[in-house]
């Protein structure tokens, strides 16, 4: 059968199997877009390797509002009074464009303008390594191909054993060898949804928190006592709470949910 061995040696043998194509699952999606060419991404651009459209879309009206171009009108609109900063990026100059006229922020989102702005950023980060092209993101799920191979090698020996009345071992075998089919087709499952960042667009955001570690919102910094380029920094590697810290409604009218952003309670000291 297939097998010819015993319950425990086959678990074993099976685990084994399992490790060595989780080390090709993950060595294909780490070693994949691991090399980016061209310049390094401004904020505009680190905001979508971070948190895609949305985000990159409210450092870019962040910008217009620190600039104090950006105002809020009535009904839920924004609009903008004056020109956009000198030197502005593409997206920017796309958003003060949209809101020449008042409108709301899921218009401002829908305009032509925003459109065309974030499908040439996609463009120069695909082109620059940075985002994943579709040819490497089918890379990376078939990667995980050999992790669905051993797991169906397992269900297979179950299933055998239980129909043609063979001997798979033990129970505790049997359930061991259960659980790792299970965890192994579950492991592949979570390892099919392919990033969109390149290997050298995560290194690049990992390196840039830590060099950036005491703008993270979870430290809470002294907001008033930062600059405008510190704050959207902040806001391109950690997320948009720190529009919410110095610009509350502001930040709600641009799609900023002040519960979904909520920090976490620091964990209490035990007692002694």
């Amino acid at each position: 059968m297939l097998w010819g061995v015993s319950g425990p040696l086959f678990l074993l043998d099976y685990v084994t199997a399992v490790a060595a194509a989780l080390a090709i699952a993950v060595a294909v999606r780490e070693l994949t877009g691991r090399r980016a060419r061209g310049e390094r991404p401004d904020t505009i651009e680190l905001a979508y390797l971070t948190d895609r459209a949305g985000l990159a879309c409210q450092v870019g009206v962040a910008v217009l509002r620190r600039a104090g171009v950006a105002q809020l009108g009535e009904l839920g609109t924004l609009s903008v009074d004056g020109p956009p900063p000198p030197r502005s990026a593409a997206l920017v100059r796309a958003l003060h464009a949209a809101l020449r006229r008042p409108q709301t922020w899921a218009a401002t989102l829908a305009d032509p303008h925003v459109g065309r702005a974030l499908r040439r950023l996609v463009g120069r980060l695909v082109r620059d390594g940075w985002l994943l092209t579709p040819a490497q993101r089918r890379r990376i799920a078939l990667g995980t191909l050999p992790l669905f191979a051993v797991a169906a090698v397992g269900l297979t020996r179950l299933v055998d054993s239980a129909v043609e009345g063979r001997d798979a071992g033990g129970p505790a075998s049997v359930a061991g060898l259960l659980l790792c089919c299970l965890a192994t087709a579950l492991g592949g499952w979570w390892l099919c949804e392919v990033p969109e960042t390149g290997a050298a667009a995560r290194r690049l955001l990992r390196r840039m928190r830590r060099t950036h570690a005491d703008l993270d919102p979870e430290l809470r910094p002294a907001w008033s006592e930062r600059g405008t380029d510190e704050l959207l920094t902040a806001m391109a590697l950690f997320g948009p709470r720190p529009l919410l810290a110095v610009d509350p409604r502001f930040a709600v009218r641009v799609g900023v949910d002040p519960e979904g952003t909520r920090p976490r309670q620091p964990p209490k000291l035990a007692r002694r």
